[in-house]
């Protein structure tokens, strides 16, 4: 039997990977906020989209700066990304209150966070009216991952405890891989 839910609840679409995305600020100094709705959308040019709130300071620094990077997270980082994804940048420097530290980009002038499973450094192509959100398209010009984490399968998973997003503070780790049947 199905029940009938809010169009609204738009965490019926999760558990989805948790990501830090990281912007500069007019002082030159970083700003980090968590995110979970990123995808990407074509492999050629390599483009990614993130829907972020309008409100949010995030949001303004990407539309001024056009560029950010997304760095990959994993489970020693919960409590790093809760307090990221729960403060406002316009209130606190999260960069400075939570310790991070910045590793150099080598195209865009925002850094990745040392200690982080790796990241993308991402350009502004476009912005999408989506909502409450906008849609930021961006291409990845470089990326990075920590060489023991990663295979030419993707995220060791035996290694990797990718964080995904389920509601709130609720965080859940992938548990098993599954493969389908081979094509016939």
């Amino acid at each position: 039997m199905y029940m009938e839910i809010d169009p609204t609840d738009y965490y019926v679409l999760h558990p989805r990977p948790a990501y830090l995305v990281v912007t500069r600020k007019p002082d030159g100094g970083y700003n980090v906020m968590a995110v979970s709705w990123v995808s990407p959308i074509s492999e050629e040019p390599p483009l990614v989209a993130l829907a972020i709130g309008k409100e949010s300071y995030t949001h303004g620094l990407i539309r001024e700066t056009k560029e950010f990077t997304i760095n990959f997270v994993g489970e020693e980082h919960i409590d790093l990304v809760y307090k990221a994804g729960t403060l406002s940048g316009l209130k606190v420097d999260k960069w400075k209150l939570l310790g991070l530290e910045p590793i150099e980009s080598k195209v865009v002038s925002v850094p990745g966070i040392r200690g982080c499973y790796g990241f993308l450094e991402c350009q502004l192509e476009k912005i999408v009216d989506a909502g409450e959100c906008s849609l930021f398209i961006a291409r990845i010009v470089a990326g990075y991952v920590k060489s023991d984490l990663y295979t030419r399968y993707g995220w060791d998973l035996k290694k990797a405890r990718i964080l995904l997003h389920l509601r709130g503070r609720a965080f859940i780790l992938p548990g098993k891989l599954v493969l389908a049947k081979k094509r016939m």
